[in-house]
């Protein structure tokens, strides 16, 4: 009898460890969770700045061919009207015609 309960006792010790060992790897796994977590969370918050950047990128990208049109207009715009201010100021043909003293 007195046997027995001590194999009880022993039983009931090696239990007791191997509960507190699963306890112990309970923790662990959730203090890993939670490491997890927080990585995850940074990374989903890294993926939204990236798409934003993509979203900002392409809305630029679909802007350039009216920015090239834009530029192509300013600069023939600039090259009629200088072509235009050097030819009065230099003495074109508009100034010899009905503005001299001498018709």
């Amino acid at each position: 009898m007195f046997k027995k309960f001590i194999e009880t006792k022993e039983r009931i010790t090696a239990a007791k460890r191997r509960l507190a060992i699963l306890d112990k790897t309970e923790w662990m796994l959730r203090e890993r969770i939670i490491e997890v977590d927080i990585k995850t969370a940074s990374v989903k918050r890294k993926i939204a700045k990236i798409d934003q950047e993509i979203i900002n990128i392409t809305k630029v990208y679909a802007r350039i061919p009216k920015i090239e049109r834009d530029i192509k207009k300013l600069n023939f715009g600039n090259a009629s009207s200088m072509r235009g201010n050097g030819k009065t100021k230099e003495g074109s043909d508009d100034e010899r015609i009905g503005s001299s003293p001498n018709n």
